[in-house]
């Protein structure tokens, strides 16, 4: 039901749409940590620590839609103040995205952080030195006995642990 009584609207439940779905980001991100983690063959991790980093940015894009649609300021300032907590967990994970989603560009150099001074995308020339700068690829760190999927994307690494523990806490 909707607030007057009459048929459920999507644009009345913003907030709630907004939880959900970081709440089903969240899950793939546990769920392909579980299978990097537990499973022998390695190929699932190479092919699913790209799309993780991605799931990350929606569990934000929820978050950010639940806070913008929460009735209350205290619940909006409580938002605010879990994004940042977020940001500081995963730092550089909005742009790693960014490099893994606009791949077609900077695979050859002409990506928005790779040319940041082109005012148009027309402005950008292929650059092959630019292009090997922020190439992708998943890592394997080792702290002791634990090995951490890392996730790199040019300058920026993403701890898939760290982040989905950060992407529980939000969500």
């Amino acid at each position: 039901m909707s607030e007057s009584g009459g048929p459920w609207r999507p644009t009345e439940h913003g907030a709630n749409i907004g939880h959900t779905s970081a709440w089903m980001a969240h899950r793939k991100v546990a769920l392909d940590l579980h299978r990097m983690l537990s499973e022998d063959d390695k190929d699932h991790a190479i092919i699913d620590a790209p799309y993780t980093v991605m799931a990350l940015r929606h569990v934000l894009r929820g978050v950010e839609m639940a806070r913008t649609h929460v009735k209350t300021e205290a619940a909006k300032a409580l938002l605010c103040e879990a994004l940042t907590t977020f940001d500081r967990a995963v730092p550089g994970g909005k742009k790693a995205r960014d490099v893994i989603e606009h791949f077609d560009e900077y695979a050859i150099g002409v990506g928005n952080l790779q040319q940041p001074r082109a005012r148009s995308a027309r402005d950008r020339k292929p650059n092959d030195i630019l292009s090997e700068q922020y190439n992708y690829r998943l890592e394997w760190d080792r702290n002791g006995d634990e090995r951490r999927p890392v996730y790199i994307a040019g300058p920026y690494t993403v701890d898939l642990l760290a982040a989905e523990d950060a992407a529980f806490r939000l969500v």
